[in-house]
């Protein structure tokens, strides 16, 4: 496959005005070939919470790929730690992540994480912020391949990266979205931002607010997600991996000064705002009625995990 049909996909310039409808077409390419993993990581009976392999035929592709639903403060240093690695490697040119969990791409934050007091959950907050910023900053071709439910930092992860594919053929189809108000807890100022770039203010007016959660469908309409049309996850992973790799052929220097050059804006003011998004959030957090409902998910939780 020429890498001109990758390196123009999801061009935002006039020539795209022609419809969305173009840009969908090009997207849909045939699965010709199977996808093997080599993984580079330290291999145990027991997988962590985070693992990191590469595509045999694309080697130039990371596959990170997470094995809990929840994040808790580990999971998200581990995260950390595996990503600065993978960026070390110059043999990487991209990174795909993934789960390998039944049914949830992200079920975001471990909501224990909320109850262990201020001064725990602003440490925590401050290190998933790196988290975003270490995938939203990443010279890297980024791509979220979202096989089921993405929810509040799933869909921070999703937003993080430079596009998202999730599938909505399927029985079951996954949801996505930002569910902090449902929760208690406002919308940071820098997600609301993004959130409103990467599909229209319109749409963060009519979402945010209520702590909504999007069907496939739904977050393909406003653009959250980029395609949908996938069978399975299989196929839809070995898509991710040809259109990274189709990517990855453009100059590696001038792509990457071009991808920070178009992000360094927002973070900017990301970076800036960051004791003050600590500060705030932790407030919210510790208020009784973001606690109250809280417990309430935790008890729900645990209620079900005894089914």
């Amino acid at each position: 496959m020429q890498s001109t049909r990758f390196t123009t996909l999801f061009s935002r310039t006039a020539a795209a005005a022609a419809g969305r409808q173009s840009m969908q077409r090009s997207l849909t390419v045939p699965i010709t070939r199977p996808v093997v993993i080599r993984t580079f990581t330290s291999a145990t009976d027991t997988p962590p919470a985070i693992t990191v392999s590469k595509d045999e035929n694309s080697p130039e592709v990371a596959i990170v790929t997470l094995h809990q639903s929840a994040f808790s403060h580990e999971t998200a240093k581990l995260f950390l730690k595996e990503w600065k690695a993978m960026e070390q490697d110059q043999s990487i040119r991209a990174a795909m992540l993934k789960s390998d969990l039944k049914s949830i791409f992200c079920a975001g934050i471990d909501f224990q994480e909320f109850l262990k007091g201020p001064e725990s959950f602003a440490s925590y907050w401050r290190t998933i912020r790196h988290v975003f910023d270490a995938i939203y900053s990443s010279r890297l071709n980024t791509a979220a391949s979202m096989h089921g439910h993405s929810l509040g930092l799933g869909c921070v992860l999703g937003m993080a990266c430079h596009d998202r594919f999730m599938m909505g053929a399927v029985p079951k189809p996954g949801t996505i979205g930002l569910n902090e108000v449902a929760v208690g807890v406002p919308v940071p100022h820098w997600l609301a931002e993004l959130f409103a770039s990467i599909t229209s203010r319109r749409s963060a007016e009519r979402f945010l607010p209520l702590g909504r959660i999007l069907s496939v469908q739904e977050a393909n309409s406003i653009q959250l997600v980029d395609k949908i049309d996938f069978k399975s996850q299989q196929e839809m992973d070995e898509f991710v991996i040809r259109y990274l790799a189709g990517r990855s052929k453009s100059p590696r220097v001038a792509q990457a000064e071009t991808m920070s050059v178009i992000r360094q804006s927002f973070l900017k003011m990301f970076r800036e705002s960051e004791e003050y998004d600590i500060q705030n959030i932790t407030k919210y957090v510790s208020e009784p009625e973001a606690q109250t409902i809280l417990k309430e998910q935790v008890a729900k939780l645990a209620s079900k995990s005894k089914k």
